[in-house]
Formats: structure tokens, C-alpha cells, sequence
């Protein structure tokens, strides 16, 4: 990327390329005050992975961490770069925030590693029946049915009431409007997820992306565009910040009408489906927050011991470290699901209650979930150079097997059952 002058400029002479093994690195510093320090370090493969125009995506990272306008420069207070360019020459980076403009920095301890299930927590059915009204019946990126999802806090629960509306009230000159939240439990802070997923959210591998937004359309990033209906101006997409480990653009490419939690698993960021109410839907302060957030945990350089951090750490001190943390809530041991009994519904005799409906539509998209499983089986075989002839011949192989055991377990206790009649008769 770095190479001589460009266009007749003097080449900028600032800190080293940073490098790991044969990875390339790109480095961000945050130029505030005056003062320029080290602040994120990207892997190129990484943003490469998640965007298409990279200054525009490393703009609003920039921006959804900081909380301020700015412009991504090669130079300290050089002029922006072109944020129409889809590829970069430099490995170094500046941000510099509009005017004099003080950073609303992200808590860089407002993730939390521990899942709070739904299940689990007080008020939790008014807050998931909130959550499955608006979302629908099923999770919002892989489409696995609510019966296995969580209806996850995006601000996680344990941060508590206090926390959630000094983040939105701190954030509210950003946006406008901006959003009334009534506590951790408001369902606008909260999205329908398979407990997979959920498991990716709060380590920083995985976050949620509203586009368009401060400097980022739709177009500009590396996603899989679902339908959404009647909100298909906006974009939620969920973008995985890590590499996964499944990670196969090739077959993502080859597979058409691919499913969405088999592209997921095959590394695409998933435009979330919401399909129940859409009303009350995640706002942008919310989800730009907790973006930032993860971006810092995963991307924070490792020149942690300077100028910018230490503003963080202060940050955190100041605004964040003293908020009370709630006590834990007894749980009320209601998982939130009920057991129908089994009933034939039809146009005549439709489903009435949410149960009802979830077990209904859940049996009459067995089938798909059942393809979307045997299309992901066949991806994982793919990625293991396992033919589909190869698979048929196993399989058959596996069949046999099967079934010489049972006979054999048959066999068994046909001869058990002959020696201990003798042994009666005797």
C-alpha cells in the first residue's frame, strides 16, 4: 500500500507499517486537540471483507466510536481523503473531528460477555412478547423459529435502566430525532435472535449496521440484501467483524437462492428481516453505539499506553463509571413458551393465540427449515471436498451399517429369550 510520493507530495514520514506475519495492517490514529495517537488497527482483509468503499466505512466507524463528525485524512490535518475510492494506498490514517468538536466516546466496557437469556430475567415476557409482536415468529437473520431465539438486548440488560438513557441522552445531539427510551427493557432496544447468534453479539465478533446513516449507504458495504417490505429504504444488516470461521466467498458466490443462516454461516452479513409490526424498530443511536463499542474491542491498537486511550479510560471514568449497577431480579421461571396441544388448524379454523400461531406457522415451515438444513449439510460437505456421490455412497454405507446392528441387537434377544425358556423349562 505505502509506496513513494504521491502526486508530487512529500511522503508523510509518520510512525512504521504495521504488520502481523504477512497480514496488513491498517492504522488509525484519532487526531484530537491537537494531539495524534494510535487508535485502531485493522487487518486490510478485514475491510476489505466488510466494505466496499473502505473511507466511507472507516469514517463511520470512526464516528460511531468517538461520537463526532470528522475526516479521515493520510495526513495529520491533510485534506479528506476521496471517500469515492474503493481501494487505499496508505496503510496510515487520520481522523480528525469537524471544527472544535468534543468526542462522546463509547464505553469501552459497555460490552458484556455473559448472555442474559430472556428466560431468565424479571419483566422478561412483556419485553420477548414486545420483541416477537414487532419481529415476527422468527429469528431475524437466520429465520431458525422463536421457540429456539432470545429476545436479545442490544444494550445488555445488565447495564440497567440508568445506563441505556445516559448513552441516548449524551448521543441525542448526534441524531435527530432522537429516540424516547423508557428503560433496558424498551423493545427498541431489543432484536429476536437464534441463541446462536446471540452468542456472537456481546464479544464484538458480530454487530448490528443501520444504512444509511453518517457516512455509509447501503451501497457502500459487503451485505446480503433480504426484502424487508414496507422499511427496504433503511438497512439493518449484521455484520460479522471477525473473520468467521466457516468463511467461503466461493461458495457464497456459487450457491443461488441461498438461505440466510447458511450464508451466515458461509460468512455474508445478513440484512435482518423484520417481519411482524416493524413498529418501535432499533434506532440508530442505539445500534451506532453498540457498533462502536464492538469495533473498539475487536480492532483497539496495541499501543494502548498513549494520549487517546487514556481519554477513553478518563471518558469511561467520568460518564460512565458511576452509574449504579442494578441488582440481579429474581426470575419468575416462565420460559415464555407454552405447550399446545396438537390441533389441526385451517382457513376455517385459524390459529388465535401468539402459541397458537408460532406452533402453526412453525409446522408449516418444517419443510423449509428441513431444506435449509439439508442445503447446509451439503455447503459443509462441499468445504470438506466431499462430492455429493461420495456423500450418497456414505450415506448408504451408513444405512447398512444401521441396519446389520439391528439385526444383529434382534438376533440377540431372539436367542437371550430361547436359552431362558429352556432354562424356565427345566
Amino acid at each position: 500500500m505505502r509506496g513513494g510520493a504521491r502526486g508530487g507530495e512529500p511522503e508523510w514520514m509518520g510512525p512504521s507499517v504495521t504488520s502481523l506475519s504477512s497480514t496488513i495492517m491498517v492504522d488509525i490514529y484519532l487526531n484530537v486537540h491537537g494531539s495524534q495517537g494510535p487508535f485502531l488497527t485493522i487487518p486490510d482483509s478485514d475491510i476489505q471483507r466488510l466494505a466496499i468503499h473502505p473511507f466511507r466505512w472507516l469514517q463511520y466507524v470512526m464516528f460511531s466510536i468517538c461520537g463526532a463528525y470528522g475526516n479521515l485524512s493520510a495526513m495529520p490535518d491533510g485534506p479528506p481523503v476521496n471517500y469515492d475510492c474503493t481501494s487505499m494506498v496508505d496503510n496510515i490514517y487520520y481522523y480528525n473531528p469537524l471544527g472544535d468538536s468534543d468526542c462522546i466516546f463509547v464505553d469501552y466496557k459497555g460490552s458484556n460477555d455473559q448472555i442474559t437469556s430472556s428466560s431468565l430475567t424479571d419483566h422478561h415476557y412483556n419485553f420477548r412478547e414486545d420483541v416477537i409482536h414487532r419481529d415476527g415468529l422468527f429469528c431475524v437473520i437466520t429465520q431458525h423459529p422463536a421457540e429456539h431465539c432470545d429476545a436479545t438486548h442490544l444494550i445488555p440488560r445488565s447495564k440497567g435502566d440508568e445506563y441505556i438513557k445516559k448513552v441516548v441522552q449524551d448521543h441525542s445531539p448526534l441524531y435527530h430525532p432522537s429516540p424516547s427510551i423508557s428503560g433496558i427493557d424498551d423493545v427498541q432496544n431489543g432484536v429476536l435472535l437464534w441463541k446462536g447468534v446471540h452468542s456472537f453479539l456481546f464479544t464484538g465478533e458480530v454487530a448490528f449496521l443501520k444504512t444509511p446513516n453518517y457516512g455509509l449507504n447501503p451501497t457502500d458495504i459487503q451485505r446480503l440484501e433480504v426484502n424487508q417490505g414496507p422499511t427496504s429504504g433503511d438497512h439493518i444488516t449484521l455484520q460479522q467483524l471477525k473473520k468467521p470461521i466457516a468463511d467461503n466467498p466461493a461458495a457464497l458466490a456459487t450457491i443461488t437462492n441461498i438461505h440466510p443462516c447458511v450464508a451466515f454461516i458461509l460468512g455474508a452479513h445478513v440484512d435482518a428481516q423484520f417481519q411482524g409490526t416493524e413498529i418501535s424498530l432499533p434506532p440508530a443511536v442505539i445500534l451506532d453505539y453498540m457498533y462502536g463499542v464492538a469495533a473498539y474491542k475487536c480492532w483497539r491498537s496495541s499501543q494502548a499506553d498513549n494520549e487517546v486511550h487514556n481519554m477513553m479510560k478518563s471518558y469511561h471514568k467520568e460518564h460512565y463509571a458511576d452509574i449504579p449497577v442494578p441488582p440481579c431480579r429474581p426470575s419468575n421461571n416462565d420460559n415464555g413458551s407454552s405447550k399446545e396441544q396438537d390441533h389441526a388448524y385451517g382457513p376455517d379454523d385459524p390459529p388465535t393465540t401468539l402459541p397458537q400461531q408460532r406452533c402453526y406457522i412453525f409446522t408449516r415451515r418444517g419443510d423449509t427449515m428441513a431444506k435449509t438444513m439439508d442445503e447446509l449439510n451439503s455447503v459443509l460437505m462441499h468445504l470438506q471436498g466431499i462430492t455429493p456421490q461420495e456423500a450418497a455412497n456414505r450415506r448408504e454405507k451408513q444405512l447398512k451399517e444401521e441396519e446389520q446392528k439391528a439385526q444383529e441387537a434382534s438376533q440377540s434377544k431372539v436367542i437371550e429369550w430361547m436359552k431362558t425358556s429352556i432354562d424356565t423349562s427345566d
